[in-house]
């Protein structure tokens, strides 16, 4: 591999295809696809791609929530074991491990919003509009009971 130089996450959209591409899947095609059919207005008729994204969407999925796994890992988690016994459940153990989990985090997530045919421009839009939603919830004192009540916020946002 070449020497490379990232300044930002538009620089990874392109080297994240390509890896995917080779281990089989083509996200950023798929996810162009799909994104095509929502903007004519066929996206309903498409079901062989909807169906592809939804495979390639449930791999992926599977893949980061084994890095979130090995993530936890890094940390004294079990209430069992004497670090817990001795105040010291959470303790992080290993802390370069657990940077090099968080960076393949990102290698699926880049695959995901991929899939889902966001370019970076996307992602920061959307961070943006949803971080205002949080901050909304946040200042209302909003409790987990109410949560589900308030999910058209997130249709909402484009």
């Amino acid at each position: 591999m070449e020497d490379l130089t990232i300044r930002s996450l538009a620089d990874l959209w392109p080297l994240q295809a390509q890896l995917n591409r080779r281990a089989g899947f083509d996200t950023q095609s798929l996810g162009r696809a799909l994104r095509a059919a929502e903007e004519s207005g066929a996206l309903a008729e498409h079901g062989g791609e909807r169906l592809a994204v939804g495979r390639a969407l449930k791999n992926y999925l599977d893949a980061l929530a084994a890095e979130c796994h090995e993530l936890q890992e890094c940390l004294s988690w079990k209430h069992w074991y004497r670090e817990a016994k001795e105040g010291r459940q959470y303790e992080l153990r290993d802390l370069q491990n657990a940077r090099v989990e968080a960076a393949d985090m990102l290698f699926f997530w880049v695959s995901l919003c991929q899939l889902l045919g966001l370019e970076p421009a996307d992602v920061f839009r959307l961070y943006e509009k949803k971080l205002g939603i949080n901050h909304k919830r946040q200042d209302e004192g909003r409790s987990q009971a109410e949560h589900a009540d308030h999910e058209d916020e997130n249709r909402a946002v484009v």
